[in-house]
Parts: structure tokens; C-alpha cells; sequence
């Protein structure tokens, strides 16, 4: 019968990281993002610096200088400083991923630009993830996503459940973007209970077992 308690307990806390979500997106126009925040933070690359902490980038070759190069990494239209860039050649990676620190985030956005088929981001929220190449994204913003370098637009993604983490991906030259942006998800109060009420219960169980 403890067993079980405990397990219910384990259950009730992993309850709050177990949850099905989905994850939509949308395109606007602009190279910066066009939500309010509150807590808005945007990443600009500027200095050809990383950031640290919170939000943690896997690799320090995604970074391009201004203005970039039209004939593997060209910046995305408009935009005259240092970027994130993921490709084939040059000393690019191909894939790259940031991931979110304390609960995730409750939105994620980037400006892109020239998209193409062979680019490809995918969205961590939970047990969901979401995974568009460049022509489904470009045609979110009323583009074709034919590689055309004149072509950019802000894409933005929020999750049912914090999203975790987001990888971006290219199989050519190039995946370009800048202006990464995300607010930090805080946790509703009934996830603090629900999570509280789980570990309340694990640590009951275990101070009668001390006593007995």
C-alpha cells in the first residue's frame, strides 16, 4: 500500500511535465517581434556573442558577421548586424539547438530570411513537438519559399506547455535568422499545487516510514 501511495505522489509531481500539448506558429511581417510581453527578451547576436544561462545555445558556429556572404550565408533582408546562421560549408553547422533553462518558455520567436525547402526548425513543448521547413514557413508569411534573399518575415511559435527547446537545421547553405526571442514560462498556480501536493505526499510517506 506505500508503494502505491508513493507512486501516486511521483504520479501527481510528474503529472505537471507530463502533459500532451501542441505547438502553433504564425508569420508577421517585420524583423523584430511584434509581442507585448510582458518579459519579452531578444537575442540580437550582436558582437558575435552568445548568450548565457537561461538561454543555451549548443554551438559557437552558428555565428555570421555583418553583412554576411550572398554565396553561403547571406544576412536576411535589412539586416546589417551579426546573425545565426546553420549550413554546410564555411564552418557552419548544420544543426543547432537553444534550450530553455527554470520552466521553458511560453513563446519563441525569430526574424528569417531567403527560406527554402531545406530549411527546417523544430519546436519542443512538452510531449509535442512541431517541425516545419522553409517553404511551410514562408507561406505562413504569404512567400514561396524559393530561396529568394529579398524575402524576410518574423516567425513565432507558443506552446500549450512550456517549450523547451528548438533546433534549427539546414542540409545546404544556409538557415539564416536573427532577433531570437522568448518570455519565460511561469508556472499557473494550480501547476504549483498539483506539484507541491505530489511532493507533500512523497515526503509524508517517507517520515512515517522513518517512524515506524
Amino acid at each position: 500500500m506505500s508503494i502505491a501511495k508513493i507512486l501516486l505522489g511521483l504520479g501527481l509531481a510528474g503529472a505537471v511535465f507530463g502533459a500532451h500539448a501542441a505547438v502553433t506558429a504564425t508569420a508577421t511581417a517585420g524583423s523584430t517581434s511584434s509581442n507585448p510581453g510582458p518579459g519579452l527578451v531578444t537575442n540580437t547576436f550582436d558582437g558575435m556573442t552568445l548568450p548565457t544561462g537561461f538561454a543555451n545555445y549548443d554551438s559557437a558556429f552558428v555565428l555570421i558577421a555583418a553583412p554576411g556572404n550572398s554565396g553561403y550565408a547571406a544576412a536576411p533582408p535589412g539586416d546589417l548586424t551579426d546573425f545565426f546562421s546553420v549550413g554546410t560549408t564555411h564552418g557552419q553547422v548544420p544543426s543547432s539547438s537553444v534550450t530553455f533553462g527554470g520552466s521553458g518558455v511560453s513563446y519563441f520567436g525569430f526574424y528569417m530570411g531567403s527560406p527554402d525547402i531545406y530549411n527546417t526548425v523544430t519546436v519542443y513543448a512538452g510531449a509535442d513537438e512541431l517541425t516545419l521547413n522553409g517553404v511551410q514557413m514562408a507561406a505562413l508569411a504569404g512567400h514561396l519559399g524559393n530561396g529568394d534573399q529579398g524575402v524576410g518575415f518574423y516567425m513565432n511559435f507558443v506552446g500549450d506547455a512550456p517549450i523547451s527547446k528548438v533546433t534549427f537545421a539546414s542540409s545546404q547553405d544556409a538557415f539564416e535568422s536573427d532577433n531570437h526571442a522568448y518570455i519565460a514560462a511561469v508556472p499557473e498556480p494550480e501547476t504549483y499545487a498539483m506539484l507541491l501536493a505530489g511532493l507533500g505526499l512523497v515526503g509524508a510517506i517517507a517520515r512515517r516510514r522513518r517512524h515506524s
